[in-house]
């Protein structure tokens, strides 16, 4: 177990910044592991015979099921063990597991690939937004904590931007012969080509990332599973679950945006999906890391006002700002309008991944750091990726009536999500208030 001191001697400046960047490169990396295989459906399921329930399943049941619930226990690792060794472990997991599903030759291999990337990746953001908080000083969090969120929307940005030049490839039916490994299809390389450099990240992230002392408690005082479902029953339990449910309501239409804006391009303005990856990922490359990096800069200057709430009040302002956006862009009337409105859509709702993590840390004890982001994670990624995308689906399908109807399904999700956030969050911010005031935070 690590050394815990109330004394805090951060990390040199440069070394600190470089472990954020490795931890970046690493989310990076886990994001584009995880949504390659929305780039492959077509090829696997005519090389696998696979039907369209069950790319489904392999995208989310077989990923987000193990991804959520195995990061609670991840979190308790990072707690009470090594925090780098737990990552580098990860890491290597899914990397190898990546290329694994390059190897399937059946639908059973390859959910138990896709299985194995979600047990990976649940080792890492936990245990990385606990590492951040103890390599900076709080005004410096932030900004750390924003450069390795970007690391999200990087790997899906590049998914999808290098989407069209796989699509163009493996629709054609392309192949190569490998050592050892012989005749693959293009399909089985691109996971093998993505998977395998994570390996060398992993060895790079153990040989490289120092543990630092966990400043704040003494070492001995309440870990336990019993004492952390404890401490979520507490005084903090009004912040917590706000907290939880307004961010789960902006992360429900980030994923439904996600998921359905390029079938929106393609469908209303006929792109084909090359270009559509090529434009959107060109998009999302630059407006959501700009967004994320705005999101901190804002919440920066709002805590010279208001230090004990700034994050949640920047998340209240922008589910109230984002909303006219999201509504107005399914109804744009040219591509290029569209675009640009989805650029700002995008900038605007990645502004909170940055600072929702920022604002538990502040106010959670350290020895439940890790488990209290496990938590948040389990919560915005099991229902918003269970509600938001299929949640499209069914107003486009069941209450619209027809998948030309898409544009108003998208409308439809960001006004049934974005005021909720809001009201939920004018909650959030009294009860964070009283919490960072009864310990001090400033």
């Amino acid at each position: 177990m690590t050394a815990v001191t109330d004394t805090p001697r951060w990390p040199r400046r440069g070394y600190a910044w470089y472990v954020v960047v490795l931890l970046m490169v690493l989310y990076l990396c886990s994001f584009l592991d995880r949504n390659i295989i929305t780039l492959l459906v077509e090829p696997l399921k005519r090389d696998l015979n696979l039907s369209d329930v069950e790319i489904g399943m392999l995208y989310g049941l077989a990923f987000a099921a193990f991804y959520t619930t195995l990061g609670l226990f991840a979190a308790g690792m990072a707690d009470l063990w090594n925090r780098p060794a737990v990552i580098a472990a990860g890491v290597v997991l899914w990397s190898l597991a990546t290329a694994a599903c390059g190897l399937a030759t059946n639908y059973a291999q390859l959910f138990v690939a896709r299985m194995l990337v979600g047990v990976g990746q649940a080792a890492l953001s936990p245990a990385a937004y606990s590492l951040i908080a103890d390599y900076f000083p709080p005004k410096a969090r932030l900004r750390a904590t924003a450069t390795y969120a970007t690391g999200l929307y990087l790997g899906i940005g590049l998914a999808t931007l290098t989407g069209g030049l796989i699509i163009n490839w493996v629709a054609g039916g392309g192949s190569a012969d490998l050592p050892v490994l012989g005749a693959l299809r293009g399909w089985q390389i691109v996971f093998i080509v993505v998977g395998l450099p994570g390996v060398l990240l992993g060895v790079l992230t153990l040989a490289s990332v120092r543990e630092t002392a966990r400043f704040g408690e003494a070492p001995e005082t309440g870990v336990s599973a019993r004492s952390f479902v404890r401490f979520l029953g507490g005084s903090q339990r009004t912040l917590y679950l706000t907290h939880f449910l307004g961010f789960t309501c902006q992360v429900t239409y980030s994923y439904s945006f996600g998921a359905w804006t390029p079938s929106f391009l393609i469908r209303e303005f006929g792109l084909t999906q090359a270009q559509t990856g090529l434009s959107l990922g060109a998009v999302t490359l630059v407006t959501a890391p700009l967004g994320v990096y705005l999101g901190s800069v804002a919440a920066q200057r709002l805590r010279r006002r208001w230090p004990r709430d700034a994050e949640i009040r920047v998340a209240f302002a922008i589910a109230l700002i984002a909303l006219p956006f999201a509504v107005t862009f399914p109804f744009a009337s040219t591509a290029t309008l569209a675009l640009t409105l989805i650029g700002i859509t995008q900038c605007l709702i990645s502004m909170p991944f940055g600072i929702s993590p920022v604002a538990l840390n502040e106010v959670t004890p350290n020895r439940f750091r890790a488990r209290i982001i496990a938590v948040y994670l389990f919560c915005v990624n099991l229902l918003g990726l269970s509600l938001g995308p299929v949640g499209v689906a069914l107003l486009t399908e069941r209450v619209f009536g027809s998948p030309d109807r898409l544009p108003l399904a998208l409308a439809t999700m960001a006004v049934c999500t974005m005021p909720v956030a809001a009201a939920v969050f004018r909650v959030c911010a009294p009860a964070y208030r009283r919490v960072a005031r009864d310990q001090g935070t400033e």
